[in-house]
């Protein structure tokens, strides 16, 4: 099969999953704002992360951080039940995606795909987990939430965990906000 081949087959499984889940947006996730000069998505991260898909690993969590304006992604890895791996680097909606649709089994050439490509951040003058998290809760995915996190400061983070397959989940420790309550609960009563 030719990369072009490859391309239009990754791209057939995305639109695929988009139409059948309903989820998410990646694309919205991340901001319109300025092209980042020194944030930028670290190449031999995403080989190892593909490398380490590639291994089937038994358990899978995704975390997110905002840098500055800049999704930074987390990804634990178990393999095999005996070693654990983390991978970090920023991340753009095409790296979100692809990693998202990797642990639900759909998109594994897409992480092929995107190593191919140059992939420019863009920095974003609201937390970007915000709207990763709103389309999260809005998605038919199943969402657990745990006790809150409260700092030293006295600050309340909300912890939720969202189900993407079987030991594999996406996981938000977010501050608790009027923005944040108010997602949770839109969420709630559209159920």
């Amino acid at each position: 099969m030719t990369l072009k081949e490859e391309n239009a087959t990754a791209q057939i499984q995305v639109n695929q999953t988009n139409n059948n889940m309903n989820i998410i947006d990646f694309t919205s996730v991340c901001g319109e704002g300025t092209v980042a000069q020194t944030a930028k998505i670290d190449q031999q991260v995403v080989n190892d992360l593909f490398n380490g898909f590639m291994t089937i690993p038994s358990s899978v969590v995704v975390k997110f951080r905002n840098e500055s304006g800049y999704l930074k992604m987390i990804v634990n890895m178990t393999l095999r039940e005996k070693f654990f791996r983390s991978y970090e680097t920023y991340a753009d909606a095409k790296l979100v995606e692809g990693v998202i649709g990797t642990m639900r089994g759909t998109m594994l050439g897409t992480l092929e795909v995107f190593k191919a490509e140059e992939h420019p951040l863009e920095i974003s003058e609201q937390d970007p987990r915000i709207e990763l998290f709103r389309q999260f809760m809005e998605s038919p995915m199943r969402c657990r939430f745990d006790s809150d996190f409260i700092a030293g400061n006295g600050d309340r983070y909300l912890s939720a965990s969202f189900q993407i397959g079987y030991r594999k989940e996406v996981k938000f420790c977010l501050k608790r906000t009027e923005e944040i309550e108010a997602i949770i609960n839109e969420a709630m009563k559209a159920a």
